[in-house]
């Protein structure tokens, strides 16, 4: 992290003295903040580059953490998906699309930086991508084009964005099998073009079952070219808590003395709980406990009231229901908060405490991850393709590999509960295996389905835009229930525009949160 933080200051330099004015005249008419290929350093800016993509993907999966159940959704959905809710993201990704271009520039007569171009590729299509399955049209193909004087840039067809990122993905193929130099700093695959390659591949496996286009990703199948366990593309954070902060983000809400400032949500609680014979293996590295007293019964507010789902799960997993929108209590050091798995936080071995200070060898520190496409993902998404595209692939193979790379790489986070008695153990992990197969074997295909998401959608703890897209692709898991005080409220199928996109550009109109995003073919209203 430390050489992130030379890079971007070295980067800042480099753009403040390109922002500085000779004599008056016809320099003025230049655009001083507009940084020229002949001014920039490519390895600065791929630096860059690669910190803004894991800060704006880190951002929209927080966005959906309420949404999705895995924190609470405090608020309604129209305000959590507003005109608001996306200013910094939105703001942050032309910035970061500003970046990338400015490589592609500096690569167009270079070809020693065809490694460049290529991770930069592949990093704006999936930037691109997860902005579009939020927010649909979107300005992409006139953004960020001063040089041209286009001020007010009109928004792409959404469909249009994909095939377009799909034919650059084969470009940033062809740039990586091409490539001879790898850049100063590859913070993801550390110069392994190859892997890059299969990320590649991985994310157009992703956007084509979003589409539907079954021949494609047969194609793909048939390349058999995707990443592996030790290819996950995510991003490591570190241990510094000040000049910078690198700790995860949730690390920094949850381990400090106020205590968790949110809630987990108790669906997702008891999803882990109590929807197998035995509680999910992975239980104990996703969520840590403050307290080993349950909650009374003032604090809680909602025994005995029908209109809670779970109120309280008990043995101090103490989180909210969907949509409970009362106030908080002075309780923030009681609550269930995040755990070993992905933030870097405790391993709970039943040793509650303010998480700050639990500092035992089981606590990262923060140094979490952000699990952005996993090799277990794509073992789930494959599943689902099989089961509603009739690929060529096996779904109950392929669901159970998803769930053992999913609970290898939970169960072995940074060495952290080695040792522990309350590790879990390999038998665990194949009674809870047994279980769901088991399952899977006797369901229809719908139940099937439900199977395979619902086991994607504890998997993606961390990357709640898996879950987003999963639930409006196919409506399940079907555990969701409505909010609890606004039941009738509806599901935002999409975010709201940001409001300063639109006072600053008169080509932008806002849409209601019912706008559908073109891959999103359901009903109105079958989730909720």
């Amino acid at each position: 992290m430390k050489k992130i933080k030379i890079l971007i200051y070295l980067l800042s330099i480099i753009l403040f003295a390109s922002c500085e004015l000779g004599d008056f005249g016809d320099d003025l008419q230049e655009n001083p903040n507009l940084l020229t290929p002949d001014q920039a350093d490519p390895n600065f800016l791929l630096n860059n580059v690669q910190k803004e993509v894991a800060d704006l993907l880190q951002d929209l999966n927080r966005t959906t953490d309420e949404v999705m159940r895995y924190t609470v959704l405090n608020e309604t959905y129209s305000d959590v998906s507003n005109q608001a809710s996306l200013n910094t993201e939105y703001n942050n990704y032309y910035a970061f699309l500003e970046d990338a271009n400015t490589i592609f520039d500096l690569a167009e007569n270079d070809e020693s930086l065809l490694y460049h171009r290529g991770m930069a590729t592949i990093l704006l299509a999936y930037a691109t991508v997860t902005m579009v399955d939020y927010l649909g049209d979107i300005p992409f193909s006139e953004a960020n084009r001063a040089d041209e004087q286009i001020l007010n840039p009109k928004p792409d067809d959404d469909a249009m964005i994909y095939r377009t990122l799909l034919d650059r993905l084969d470009l940033a193929i062809d740039d990586l099998s091409n490539s001879t130099l790898a850049p100063i700093n590859d913070l993801y695959y550390d110069g392994d073009a190859e892997k890059w390659i299969r990320l590649a591949k991985s994310l157009k496996l992703k956007m084509l079952l979003n589409i539907g286009d079954r021949d494609r990703i047969n194609v793909l199948l048939a390349e058999d070219d995707f990443i592996a366990s030790d290819d996950d593309f995510q991003f490591q954070y570190g241990t510094s808590a000040s000049d910078p902060n690198s700790r995860h983000p949730d690390y920094n809400i949850s381990y400090r003395p106020e205590g968790f400032s949110t809630f987990l949500g108790n669906s997702f609680l008891n999803l882990l709980l109590n929807d197998k014979s035995i509680s999910d293996p992975r239980l104990r590295y996703y969520v840590y406990r403050q307290s080993n007293t349950d909650p009374s019964d003032t604090l809680l507010g909602c025994v005995g009231s029908s209109i809670f789902n779970f109120c309280y799960l008990g043995n101090a997993y103490y989180g909210r229901d969907h949509g409970d929108t009362r106030s908080t209590g002075a309780d923030r050091n009681l609550r269930a908060t995040y755990g070993l798995y992905p933030v870097g936080g405790a391993f709970d071995e039943d040793n509650p405490s303010a998480p700050e200070f639990a500092i035992a060898a089981q606590n990262q520190l923060g140094a979490g991850i952000l699990p952005i496409l996993l090799s277990s993902f794509v073992d789930f998404l494959r599943a689902e393709a099989a089961l509603t595209l009739t690929t060529s692939d096996d779904s109950a193979a392929l669901l159970e590999s998803g769930i053992r790379k999913s609970m290898d790489k939970v169960l072995n986070f940074a060495n952290a509960a080695s040792g522990s008695t309350f590790a879990a153990t390999s038998a665990d992990v194949d009674a809870y295996v047994l279980e769901v197969m088991t399952a899977f074997a006797a369901a229809d295909n719908q139940g099937k389905l439900d199977i395979i998401l619902k086991e994607y959608y504890l998997a993606s703890y961390g990357n709640s835009t898996e879950s987003y897209n999963g639930y409006r692709r196919t409506g399940l898991p079907s555990v969701f229930t409505a909010p609890i005080f606004d039941p009738n409220t509806p599901f935002p199928r999409s975010f709201s525009i940001p409001e300063d996109a639109i006072n600053n550009n008169n080509q932008l109109s806002q849409r209601p949160i019912t706008t559908q995003v073109f891959w999103d073919k359901n009903p109105v209203g079958f989730i909720r």
